[in-house]
């Protein structure tokens, strides 16, 4: 499962960007943004949860038998090289960030039910899943309406990704509330939120400039 989603979303990735962006950058942004994700979305993991890969340094990479990851983390990692490529590229970030955003959730949502089928269908899984799939529709949906919208004045590309970047995240912030989970997750989580809604806010109120 996990093997099949890295492929669709090289797949798509490639296929969202290519008609704007040169082969060969997006495959080095691909190779790239998939490290960033699982690298650092391991290392958040044990850094958050201290002391379970104690028994050997060799626990921090041994995925196949020592699961173990946060989404969150894995995202920021994300977002922090996708945010470097652009500069270095000079390309837009909330645009090409943007047209990221679809094949990502896509990718997460193939690693968690990868890992919801090993965990032999924990229900709070199937929950963040349920979300997952909710935020895509969301996306599709904004997507082909955000500009008709008469109080989204600028019309500038960036909405969808801030959008439902605020939304699953507040949303997300309140079921890991409801679920007891670490006060780290939730704070990562309502930051995130608030970081996007700003944006959000700052993006309406500029002036619109077409791509």
């Amino acid at each position: 499962m996990r093997l099949i989603g890295m492929v669709v979303f090289l797949y798509l990735l490639w296929r969202y960007l290519r008609d704007n962006y040169d082969d060969q950058k997006i495959i080095a942004y691909s190779w790239g943004a998939l490290l960033s994700f699982l690298v650092v979305g391991r290392v958040v993991y044990g850094l958050i949860n201290w002391g379970i890969w104690n028994d050997s340094w060799w626990d921090w990479v041994a995925v196949w038998n020592k699961p173990g990851m946060s989404y969150i983390g894995g995202f920021l990692g994300l977002v922090l090289m996708t945010w470097g490529y652009c500069q270095q590229q000079q390309w837009k970030f909330i645009n090409f960030a943007e047209d990221v955003s679809r094949p990502f959730l896509i990718y997460t949502w193939f690693l968690m039910t990868d890992e919801w089928l090993r965990s032999k269908f924990d229900w709070k899984l199937l929950i963040y899943l349920s979300m997952l799939v909710l935020i895509f529709l969301v996306n599709r949906w904004l997507s082909n309406r955000y500009r008709s919208f008469t109080w989204y004045k600028s019309g500038k590309k960036g909405f969808v990704l801030l959008s439902t970047s605020f939304l699953f995240f507040l949303g997300l912030s309140l079921v890991l509330i409801l679920f007891k989970e670490r006060i780290i997750n939730v704070i990562l989580a309502l930051v995130i939120s608030l970081i996007s809604l700003v944006g959000l806010y700052i993006l309406g109120s500029t002036k619109y400039e077409r791509k």
